[in-house]
């Protein structure tokens, strides 16, 4: 199997394309990996709805895990005289006045737990330390390697990528930059890719002959008129195509006015979602953009949060390039009708005022 990342639009099935593939599998052991503990049972549950079972020859990881379990211990003796214990979680950059020469308190914690944000780096060094031995040890494990939500790799995971990429190991990695909600860490190293930018690094690959960039443009789950908006917030991709047909009676993207949401609520039981806690919701019961990325609804209810607004009001996407991810994400969770909370008039002429 050649090495392949797959750039998939929202709803386009990549578990289940990951499921199936690791599934038909018939040479070696296969890895699954993808960031979160939540996205693990998410694989779990789609191989078992599959066969009953996992695979014997397929193993599902976090991709903490697996660095920790499958690459820095069995080799951590190259760079610590100490057992590498556990990891220890690091929203930004952790230990930043320790110099690299201090290695022990570079990569731990003083209890021996691993840096969330340099495990992927003490990785690299350690391999290269044994002169390849972590890269050839991982040959041994898995013929194959699956990597779901590749739009949240960062910093030195990327240069471990590239060297299963220079492996004998097949690597297959799908997601979408567009969703890039979340980063396994915040280093330094390769910034110019993070987020909705690790497509450039994909295309160095590509220009390398270590992968070939594939585009999975259809949905099944939102409806064109949804897929189209959700597409405005980036303009040069590839557009998306609807693969959900039904109508409903009440189907697109809408713009609502605050007095009107509780009887549109009572009649149509959207999801509400927002930016985050901040944004005040009427008392509805909400749910942040970034903690319904995988899920689907129906319908979904958005009131704005104050940059939202100035877009919703001016049309200027400037407003919400920091938020864009976010923001494509919610919009994507519906299969039907997408509507905003917004009384003022609207610069986008794609909303249909429902009120």
């Amino acid at each position: 199997m050649p090495n392949e990342v797959i750039i998939t639009a929202a709803g386009w099935g990549k578990t289940t394309h990951l499921a199936a593939k690791a599934r038909a599998h018939e040479e070696g052991r296969v890895a699954l990996v993808t960031y979160t503990t939540n996205n693990v049972q998410e694989i779990k549950n789609k191989l078992f709805e599959l066969d009953r079972a996992l695979p014997a020859y397929a193993e599902v990881w976090s991709w903490y895990r697996f660095l920790l379990h499958e690459m820095a211990r069995p080799y951590q003796r190259a760079l610590l005289d100490r057992r590498v214990d556990g990891l220890y979680w690091v929203e930004g950059r952790s230990a930043p006045y320790v110099p690299r020469k201090n290695t022990a308190p570079f990569f731990l914690t003083p209890d021996g737990q691993i840096y969330s944000d340099k495990i992927a780096r003490f990785v690299f060094e350690c391999n290269e330390a044994t002169g390849g031995a972590v890269m050839a040890r991982l040959e041994e494990r898995f013929r194959t390697i699956f990597v779901d939500e590749i739009q949240d790799m960062a910093g030195y995971d990327l240069e471990l990528l590239e060297l299963i990429l220079r492996s004998k190991i097949d690597l297959l990695m799908v997601g979408d930059h567009r969703q890039a909600t979340y980063s396994t860490n915040n280093a330094a190293k390769n910034g110019a890719f993070a987020g909705r930018n690790i497509i450039a690094k994909f295309r160095e690959w590509e220009k390398a002959a270590l992968l070939t960039v594939t585009y999975g443009q259809e949905t099944r789950r939102c409806n064109q008129l949804i897929a189209d908006f959700a597409d405005s917030f980036y303009a040069d991709e590839p557009k998306t195509i609807s693969k959900n047909t039904a109508t409903m009676g009440h189907d697109g993207v809408f713009l609502i006015s605050n007095k009107s949401v509780p009887d549109y609520v009572a009649q149509y039981k959207p999801q509400v979602l927002r930016l985050d806690r901040r944004t005040p919701c009427d008392g509805h019961f909400a749910m942040n953009f970034g903690e319904v990325k995988g899920m689907t609804f129906d319908r979904v209810l958005i009131f704005p949060h104050k940059k939202g607004r100035q877009w919703l009001a001016s049309g200027d996407y400037r407003h919400v390039t920091d938020s864009a991810a976010k923001m494509y994400v919610g919009i994507t969770r519906a299969r039907h009708s997408v509507t905003f909370v917004l009384d003022e008039q609207s610069g986008l002429s794609s909303l249909v005022r429902y009120d």
